[in-house]
């Protein structure tokens, strides 16, 4: 099935609403739990997260996705740094626990680093709160990758129901329509480099089920390995349930008969991203191979008339082939918890507001 036969009015996180559940199965650092909410037409999940949340990938986690990555990125590895940064770590984690940050409700979450829009999900927000409140009570409710440049109703749904908008990422967004982006030289020299016969690209048909390991490794050799531990491990079983099902699609590079880089494409109301890639960091850099899986990211969007969401990070390298930063948010809902809690949340949402933007511009 192709990846346009699945763009369909419906989150991308609908595909955990067909396993509800503990979805450390799909996900292996995630303890959390998927519930099925009907709501404004749509099913549509909520994750309310277990007792080792603080532990948890940034994709399902308040505290890895504030402090523990974000420090991860500043320190780089530098061992001195990193033990340094040990009692702000603890100060700051301190700070979040009593802010509630510890126990969530994660609404429409698929556990990807991007969710992009759905048709008419905004109109659920008011369900979606309700059932928070029955069913999850005494939790801070979030709502992740939103963003008026990709869904002004849902940003405007949010805020004028009283949720406060936290800056998460620094994102970047490009219109493949635009025919000067095409007259870039890295644009122009990366398209030559996809195209380049000695490395061939196998499509989602024709992946067999042995192919997936190589494909999971090529990813945690990018995400896991060389950039944090804080990224979503997604599982074998993932991988499985995405190649027979979706939402995701993906696209691979096979060299010397080895698998050796993979996308995974997700498009949903006009839009195109990438919740998944990596290629396999021992290969020879002459390849090429983030290069090559990012042309075909920006010739698939021109190729189905859809807008890309090139997601966060990379940013030099994104800007240079079309990306416009903007700021992403994570809503957040505090009135269910307790008074106390309350209080310590817009202390940690006004450090967040004051701060965030200007690291986020530095780092992003």
């Amino acid at each position: 099935m192709t990846l346009e036969s699945r763009d369909a009015p419906l989150p991308a996180s609908a595909w955990l609403a067909d396993a509800p559940g503990p979805v450390s199965g799909w996900v292996a650092n995630v303890d959390a739990n998927a519930h099925v909410v009907h709501a404004g037409g749509l099913r549509v999940p909520v994750l309310v997260d277990g007792p080792a949340a603080f532990s948890n990938s940034y994709v399902a986690g308040a505290r890895s996705a504030w402090l523990d990555y974000a420090l991860d990125e500043l320190i780089d590895g530098r061992r001195p740094a990193r033990f340094a940064a040990l009692p702000l770590r603890a100060a700051l984690g301190g700070m979040l626990r009593a802010a509630g940050f510890h126990r969530c409700a994660w609404f429409d979450n698929p556990l990807f680093s991007t969710q992009l829009p759905a048709l008419g999900l905004a109109g659920a927000v008011p369900a979606l709160e309700a059932w928070a409140a029955a069913s999850a009570p005494g939790r801070l409710r979030l709502w992740r990758n939103v963003c008026s440049d990709v869904d002004a109703v849902l940003a405007e749904t949010l805020v004028r129901q009283g949720w406060q908008m936290l800056p998460a990422r620094r994102v970047y967004l490009c219109d493949p329509d635009e025919s000067s982006l095409w007259k870039r030289n890295h644009v122009r020299r990366d398209q030559k480099l996809m195209k380049d016969p000695e490395i061939s690209w196998v499509t989602h048909e024709a992946l067999e089920p042995s192919d997936l390991p190589a494909l999971r490794r090529c990813f945690r050799a990018v995400f896991i390995d060389k950039h944090s531990a804080w990224n979503p491990d997604f599982t074998a079983a993932f991988f499985e349930r995405q190649r027979l099902h979706g939402p995701l699609e993906f696209v691979a590079l096979r060299w010397n008969g080895a698998l050796v880089g993979v996308l995974g494409l997700y498009a949903q109301a006009g839009w195109l991203t990438t919740p998944l890639i990596g290629y396999d960091t021992t290969a020879p850099a002459s390849l090429g191979l983030y290069r090559r899986l990012m042309a075909r990211l920006l010739f698939e969007a021109r190729e189905r008339g859809l807008r890309l969401h090139y997601s966060s990070g990379a940013g030099e390298f994104k800007r240079n082939r079309g990306g416009e930063p903007v700021l992403e948010y994570t809503a957040a809902d505090a009135r269910g918890l307790a008074p106390g809690q309350q209080q310590a949340f817009r202390v940690v949402a006004r450090g967040l507001r004051s701060a965030a933007p200007a690291i986020l511009q530095r780092f992003g």
